[in-house]
């Protein structure tokens, strides 16, 4: 990847972090109740130190905000907005929340001018121009965020604010004409500003990466909010490149029948959640499973993500291709498992007939998906050596703090690749023996996807050969604390000679909750110690389950997928932190001005 991406990438990460979670339904309505009452009674009272202010800030509550609000939301919620994917009750109570607010801020502002400058209307203006700020913020989040057709944009934009205004003149019990122009040319100043900065930020996306920003907030909202995979999936296609990617395949076969499998996909499960390839790696192990009745790991291949795929039919097309997989030349013999430290970075190798099975990892160091190019590098080097096959685990089992997306160095790259070799080296020296090979998996209960733990569980491959007992532990989650993987070695070390802790990567614990990462690392938000007794139970049934064994490999190449790119996601990426920064620069240059043109009708008046 180019630097200029990787910072990009690093920046875009951190803004999970951005996302919130709306409390329930009735507690929007205390907080809304809460809000006006305490809200208006300071605002009378400021004007009217009195029972009679505090009287009239009860009564302005429940006439003018909370009943006509709730009223309304519930009967635009079945009327106008019913068929919208997003913009359900406890939304529109969270924007009517928000509207209370803005009234509250606008009403003391307003006292406190009427107290200040003794004018006599100043609150009674103020209150009057909220409905003109609510006019304004429905347009905005009902523009942004839900796919509704204009016709009902615009009435689900102004029912509401013409109820408020009417139960304010109800309160006030005042009609004057003058009053309803001046609502109307300060709504259409704040409207017309706030078209503007749609547009504005809509044409960043445009200029990025071909589509407008807004439709992609709408598609990330329908996924994070509702778990759609369309319409996100469907711009991921139209923005992405055709690639052909494979996947390393060992089948692991015992005196009656297929005992285990390992899968190594060269694609990356991302973006996040249920988007593209984020539940690859379940895919492929439920698709395996049903099928062979075999227990199925599938460790993270060489891949970032550039190499993500667009939507769940790639994803299909890949899985489809891995059933078809004739197992048919199965070898009897395998390599003791060698290992090889460089300091900055670790590797192992083992064959399995003429294959060699490599891992590398920088742990205990922090880090993420190892570049493409450096497991190019080390399949030419195993070619040079005389490997006939050469298939790679980025054992992806460690990384730091939450705001750290660690990117590796040009050393780093390079020790990966030399520490490869020289495990690739020091196998090769090793004798070809009959092996024995045992397997067990185990899906703890009380583990859940929101503590970064996949359903695809904890899978222990247990290999014999001769006097050593070599362990692969492949655990379904993206990446590791750093530390935790030498805990878990030392935790085996007792019953096997060797030992390497992998992760899937799968991505479908990323982007469901609001934690700064935006996902949970392996052993990050679960008791080590527990996690630990369950590695250590199913590695233990795994090696007591060993037996002759036969192993079977291949690599399914597949032709012409479609992933999202480098390039695009390098733009994506881009634009997700681009549209942050850019909003932040022009909302005060757009809506300050606004604002002082919109209050001048009032001032004349």
């Amino acid at each position: 990847m180019a630097e200029n991406k990787k910072i990009y990438l690093t920046k875009a990460v951190r803004h999970y972090g951005s996302l919130f979670t709306f409390p329930k339904y009735w507690t929007l309505l205390l907080l809304l109740l809460l809000t006006g009452l305490s809200g208006s009674i300071i605002a009378f009272t400021m004007i009217r130190p009195s029972l009679e202010g505090v009287f009239k800030g009860l009564i302005f509550t429940f006439q003018v905000l909370f009943l006509p609000i709730t009223i309304i939301d519930i009967i635009s919620r079945e009327t106008i907005t019913r068929t919208d994917m997003i913009f359900d009750l406890k939304r529109s109570a969270s924007l009517s929340l928000a509207i209370c607010i803005v009234w509250i801020v606008i009403m003391t502002v307003g006292s406190i001018l009427q107290f200040l400058l003794q004018s006599p209307q100043a609150l009674y203006y103020a209150t009057f121009f909220s409905v003109c700020a609510t006019v304004a913020m429905r347009f905005l989040v009902l523009s942004t965020v839900t796919h509704l057709p204009n016709s009902k944009l615009i009435l689900s934009t102004i029912t509401q604010p013409i109820v408020l205004l009417a139960s304010n003149m109800v309160f006030w019990n005042h009609w004057p004409t003058q009053i309803l122009g001046a609502v109307l040319a300060s709504s259409t100043a704040l409207v017309i500003a706030t078209q503007i900065f749609i547009h504005l930020v809509n044409k960043q996306g445009e200029l990025v990466v071909g589509i407008g920003a807004i439709p992609l907030l709408r598609g990330f909202l329908a996924n994070w909010l509702e778990d759609f995979t369309y319409p996100l999936e469907g711009y991921f296609e139209k923005l992405g490149t055709d690639a052909d990617v494979s996947v390393n395949i060992f089948a692991f076969r015992g005196q009656s029948k297929l005992k285990a499998m390992m899968v190594i996909p060269n694609i990356h499960p991302g973006p996040f959640r249920n988007l593209g390839s984020s539940d690859l790696p379940g895919m492929i192990q439920r698709s395996l499973e049903a099928k062979f009745a075999a227990v199925t790991a599938v460790p993270h291949g060489m891949s970032g993500h550039e190499l993500d795929l667009t939507s769940q039919p790639q994803c299909d097309r890949v899985v489809r291709e891995i059933l078809r997989t004739d197992l048919s030349s199965f070898s009897a013999r395998a390599s003791k498992l060698v290992r090889v430290d460089t300091g900055l970075a670790k590797a192992t190798c083992q064959f399995f007939g003429e294959t060699a099975l490599v891992t590398v990892t920088c742990a205990p160091k922090s880090m993420e998906d190892i570049p493409l190019e450096v497991g190019e590098e080390i399949m030419r080097r195993g070619e040079q050596l005389g490997v006939e096959q050469v298939a790679i685990i980025d054992a992806h089992n460690s990384i730091g703090g939450a705001k750290e997306v660690p990117v590796l160095s040009e050393e780093e790259e390079r020790e990966l690749v030399s520490a490869a070799e020289k495990a690739l080296k020091s196998a090769l020296r090793e004798e070809r023996q009959h092996f024995l090979m045992g397997v067990a998996k185990v899906v703890p209960s009380e583990f859940r996807v929101g503590q970064g733990m996949g359903p695809g569980g904890i899978v222990a491959l247990a290999v014999v050969v001769g006097r050593q007992r070599s362990l692969y532990v492949t655990i379904d989650g993206n990446n590791m604390v750093s530390g935790l993987r030498d805990k878990i070695i030392q935790a085996l070390s007792d019953r096997f000679d060797e030992c390497e802790v992998l992760t899937t990567d799968t991505h479908i614990v990323n982007a469901i909750g609001t934690m700064e990462r935006g996902y949970y690392p392996v052993g990050e938000a679960v008791d080590h110690e527990r996690l630990i007794s369950h590695i250590k139970g199913v590695a233990v049934k795994a090696v007591d389950s060993a037996e002759r064994a036969e192993v079977f490999y291949t690599r399914v190449q597949v032709s012409k997928v479609r992933v999202i790119g480098e390039e695009k996601l390098a733009n994506l990426s881009m634009l997700i932190d681009l549209t942050f920064s850019r909003t932040k620069c022009i909302a005060p240059l757009i809506y300050i001005p606004a604002i002082v043109v919109a209050m001048l009708p009032f001032l004349f008046m």
